[in-house]
């Protein structure tokens, strides 16, 4: 009796360990897969806030293109510490002085002005909504003290 319930005991470490690796290895997997998408993100908003015709092409009808490009040069730099955040390299007390430095600059200020409650409504898992809770807070804190 005592050679099954140790062979059981086994066979139980061994299945957790390979379940384990699975899960690992599914969130590797999601992270490549975002971080990928987020490089293409980054590219294009590179893209459309140096070219002027990219501008006027993707620009909203209220918006002029060389404002808009302006508010897509603040949403690259806001795009390029979510992506960091949400991988891990960010820690809490990192993050915030970062969304307070972001906040330091006028195009991210507007970006978040414009887009900020879009950005809020779309944050669905809880690293999305700590990343839009940081940058609102930097915001209400940059706009706070600007008055």
């Amino acid at each position: 009796m005592k050679t099954s319930i140790a062979v059981l005991t086994a066979g139980a470490a061994i299945a957790s360990v390979g379940v384990a690796q699975l899960v690992q290895k599914d969130r590797q997997h999601k992270q490549t897969i975002d971080a990928a998408l987020s490089g293409i993100q980054i590219e294009w908003l590179s893209r459309a806030s140096s070219d002027p015709l990219e501008a006027q092409f993707w620009a909203p009808e209220e918006i002029e293109p060389e404002q808009y490009q302006r508010l897509l040069s603040g949403k690259r730099m806001l795009c390029q510490l979510s992506l960091r955040h949400r991988i891990g390299l960010v820690t809490r007390r990192q993050l915030t002085l970062y969304t307070a430095d972001l906040m330091t600059h006028a195009s991210c200020r507007d970006y978040w002005e414009r887009f900020g409650s879009y950005r809020e409504a779309e944050a669905e898992s809880r690293v999305e909504r700590q990343f839009t809770k940081a940058m609102k807070d930097a915001y209400l804190r940059a706009t706070t003290l600007a008055a």
